[in-house]
């Protein structure tokens, strides 16, 4: 009885005492391996590298750490210098990284291979560590362009999305496109498309339809791009890009003729765009049917979406060489019927305007959102009344009348009818003074019978 006592207290003092420890492991030489490949998917015929880490974990470090490869595909794999490393001792705590170097054969099969590593360290401690390379054709997908670059506020405007594949294989992707700031946003449909594949050197195009909120202020806005695809061992890619859009609006203006006196002739000038135009300048260019008496241009400043302002300009039509006499050269068969080679019959029962274009041309200069200038030209309809003065016209014109719709056809025949009746009634005064004198019998009788 005594005897089981005692072994009983040994068994417990034993447990109790320090540095022993039943059930567990010894921690004092611990070694951790981790393996870090670069790049993650390797081509054949390029280069990569495996990192092997190294960290001592225990309390009473590692001595004479060595390295070794010992099995892998030496046809796929080609090591690139040493692949056996003495590393030596490590403290507790410490770490270090060693890099094996290979290049894949050009000939290579996708897929995944195998490089066994063997870790050995005092004392007596092997470690096997197995390092996975992944070979494949490479992929590489990009954002080529992105059109249009630019959307107006509030307006429908699709956005083709230019993707290219210049690797080795075909790919199936999942576009996914992104506004952070949700200004801009797809209009029939989501904003995720599925390409079913690009070949190898292709491209495609994905068309989205979108519409920039009235809310946005113009500027330029990032649009966030995700491609994801599987690469040839099943695993998901991700490729993230982003690309600007500018958000504006058109700038456009409208013209109209308000009034023209001898002081000049006046236009209103209206932004119908959807955006401010900065450091407004109206200009009258030289052009072949008007002249400008003074300054040409006229500074409007700023003018606002839905805003207008007048600008005067002292405004005069000048001849062209359209109304000269031309000169003929036909058969006498083909001349039609009524045609008069003078000047002034050229033109009768014709308006101004149907003589030669009449429209002015006006140009607009404006510093746009962006601080960019640009300059819009426009056509304006200037009748001749309200661009010319009726001396003015006379001088042109000559014997063609005035611009209220007469010509100098109808002024000739009234002249003509007025002096045939005055000739007339001459003519019959005469006869019957002459038949009195004469004692005509005829008209004797025709005064006799005035006299009753």
């Amino acid at each position: 009885m005594k005897i089981k006592k005692v072994l009983i207290l040994l068994i417990l003092i034993g447990l109790s005492a320090p540095g022993v420890q039943f059930g567990q492991a010894d921690t004092t030489n611990q070694l951790t391996v981790t393996f870090t490949e670069n790049p993650k998917i390797v081509s054949p015929g390029t280069n990569g590298y495996i990192e092997l880490n190294l960290k001592s974990g225990g309390t009473g470090g590692v001595s004479d750490v060595s390295i070794s490869a010992t099995s892998w595909d030496y046809s796929v794999v080609i090591p690139q210098g040493n692949w056996n490393v003495y590393v030596g001792n490590l403290n507790g705590g410490d770490s270090t990284s060693v890099l094996y170097e290979f290049k894949i054969s050009d000939s290579a099969t996708p897929g995944l291979y195998q490089v066994v590593f063997d870790i050995e360290y005092y004392p007596g401690h092997d470690i096997k560590q197995t390092a996975i390379v992944k070979v494949e054709d490479s992929t590489v997908l990009d954002i080529v362009s992105v059109k249009p670059s630019s959307i107006d506020i509030g307006q429908e405007t699709t956005i083709v999305f230019n993707v290219s594949n210049s690797g080795g294989k075909t790919a199936g992707i999942l576009f996914t496109w992104n506004d952070p700031n949700d200004l801009i946003l797809p209009v029939g449909s989501d904003n995720r498309i599925t390409i079913s594949s690009i070949n190898a050197g292709n491209f495609s195009e994905i068309s989205v339809d979108v519409v920039a909120s009235p809310s946005a202020t113009p500027g330029v806005y990032p649009i966030d791009i995700t491609l994801e695809y599987h690469d040839q061992t099943g695993s998901k890619l991700t490729i993230l890009s982003t690309v600007g859009i500018q958000i504006g609006g058109t700038t456009d203006f409208e013209l109209v003729p308000q009034q023209s006196t001898t002081t000049g002739t006046t236009f209103a000038i209206a932004n119908t765009g959807a955006n401010v135009a900065s450091s407004v300048i109206v200009s009258i260019p030289l052009q072949a049917r008007y002249s400008v008496t003074g300054a040409s241009s006229v500074s409007l400043g700023n003018l606002d979406a839905g805003d207008y302002t007048l600008a005067t300009f002292q405004l005069t039509s000048i001849e062209s060489n359209d109304t000269q006499r031309p000169s003929f050269n036909l058969n006498p068969d083909d001349i039609p019927s009524g045609f008069d080679p003078g000047i002034t019959g050229q033109f009768r029962n014709r308006s101004f305007t149907e003589i030669g274009n009449n429209d002015l041309i006006i140009e607009i200069s404006y510093t746009d959102l962006f601080g960019v200038r640009q300059t819009l030209e426009k056509e304006v309809t200037v009748t001749s009344s309200s661009s010319l003065k009726t001396s003015d016209v006379a001088s042109r014109f000559g014997n063609m009348g005035g611009f209220t719709g007469q010509t100098s056809q109808g002024s000739d025949n009234g002249t003509m009818y007025i002096t045939i009746g005055v000739v007339g009634i001459l003519i019959i005064a005469g006869i019957l003074v002459l038949g009195k004198r004469k004692n005509i019998p005829y008209v004797s009788k025709i005064l006799k019978g005035r006299n009753k």
